[in-house]
């Protein structure tokens, strides 16, 4: 059974458990209401018959009085043993049940069995100074008016839940099927995605309802998904063109020292041995730099570093370092250093005499900014500079390859950035948060 099948289900049960309570109790009420108008009646109508006797020492008598017909047929009255007036228009089973009621004392309201829907009440007639009653007065009431009523009522009571429910479900299955619209477009476009498609969105609109609350944060989801997803192929990318190109040197050196003929053999193997030594540890340089952005991104636990002293092992630069204590950056060394190296690198390759680092700090960050004097960033790259395998024109490339991508992407693993900042020749800021004191968490 479907959901939206078990929800009206559901619903409709609860709807029916109400209805039948409130015709339940609607006629058990009703049944009360009844019964106390019938016995309201019987008081009345035996009051009326007690105020037409006249009862003496010599026994009970009936006066005349302008109802008396009425009462006459509904009543008995009862002087000792002696009827001395009797119902009239009534079976001969009511008769003897009245009378034996009345001879017998049995005071109060009582049910006329076996005689139909006829209800008795027995009233004592008393004589002022005398310990008892000499006599009883019997009154009737035929409660199948009443009786017919309530069946009505019931049966219409019924018929009114039948119809109120059917309304319930035809209404219960619309409203369930308009809610439950979202997820079924959410569902029948999911069908259709493909595993490549990446920017498909269930575009509900604005949240209006929770199912379309969720269906945006789905979107959102499926947003950060997708990022996710392309960064893992920009990585996949970066990584094997970073490992391109010395696994190229290594096969070319290789190929060159066994081509080699002659005397010059064993110097040209020699010299293959040492770039294969040489690109290896750009290998090893490359995997563990790969390894370290990998382990930043899955356990990216904050760290703390003295960029200060990590400027200051960097050879053949010069360091200005601010005038206070320049505060803690987040990230682990290791990776900052690893970030920092490329940015070096590119800076003293293109720098015609100096490369200088100043550290600076502000806005709760901290920053390492490369300077060189050499021509500076081609104008035309900007940004592009950050992708892999992007050069510059002539001699204003700001390097080639994965340097600044991976320089970059180590930075953010940190929480911060790489930015190609302002000034004469060229400029590379990395800036990573500063380590709040305990105060300012």
């Amino acid at each position: 059974m479907s959901f939206s099948a078990r929800l009206l289900l559901t619903s409709l049960v609860t709807l029916a458990v109400g209805l039948g309570a409130l015709v339940v109790a609607g006629n058990v009420l009703l049944d009360r209401r009844v019964g106390a108008e019938v016995s309201n009646e019987l008081r009345v109508n035996a009051q009326a018959q007690l105020a037409t006797l006249a009862i003496t020492s010599s026994g009970v008598s009936v006066r005349e009085a302008p109802n008396d017909e009425a009462l006459d047929r509904h009543g008995w009255v009862i002087d000792g043993d002696r009827v001395i007036e009797r119902a009239t228009n009534v079976s001969a089973a009511l008769d003897r049940t009245a009378v034996a009621l009345g001879r017998a004392r049995a005071f109060g309201d009582h049910d006329a069995d076996g005689v139909g829907d006829i209800h008795l009440r027995v009233v004592p007639i008393v004589e002022p100074g005398r310990a008892g009653p000499v006599g009883a007065v019997v009154v009737a009431l035929s409660t199948a008016p009443l009786e017919n009523l309530q069946k009505q009522v019931l049966v219409g009571s019924l018929i009114i839940a039948a119809l109120v429910l059917l309304a319930g479900a035809l209404a219960l299955r619309t409203a369930i099927g308009r809610a439950l619209e979202p997820v079924v477009q959410m569902t029948s476009r999911a069908e259709d995605w493909g595993a490549h498609d990446l920017d498909r969105r269930f575009d509900l609109g604005p949240p209006r309802d929770e199912l379309t609350g969720l269906a945006t944060t789905l979107d959102g989801l499926l947003d950060r998904i997708a990022a996710s997803r392309r960064h893992e192929q920009r990585f996949a990318g970066e990584m094997a063109h970073e490992l391109r190109t010395p696994i190229a040197g290594l096969r070319g050196r290789a190929e060159l020292a066994l081509g080699a003929a002659g005397a010059d053999a064993i110097t040209e193997k020699d010299d293959a041995l040492r770039a294969v030594v040489a690109q290896s540890a750009r290998l090893t340089n490359t995997v563990d730099t790969l390894l370290a952005v990998a382990r930043r991104e899955l356990d990216p636990t904050e760290g703390a570093v003295d960029l200060v002293a990590l400027a200051r092992e960097v050879e053949q630069v010069d360091v200005l370092e601010p005038a206070g204590d320049l505060p803690l950056a987040e990230g682990e060394p290791d990776v900052l250093r690893r970030a920092l190296a490329p940015l070096v690198a590119n800076a003293q390759r293109h720098a015609r005499e100096r490369v200088t680092l100043e550290l600076s700090a502000g806005e709760g960050r901290v920053r390492i900014t490369v300077r060189d004097d050499g021509p500076g960033l081609d104008p035309g790259l900007g940004e592009r500079a950050f992708d892999p395998g992007v050069r510059g024109s002539g001699e204003t490339s700001p390097g080639a390859g994965l340097g600044l991508p991976l320089a970059r992407r180590l930075a953010r693993s940190c929480g911060g950035d790489v930015l190609v900042g302002d000034g004469p020749g060229g400029c590379f800021v990395l800036e990573l948060p500063a380590v709040r004191s305990v105060g300012e968490r």
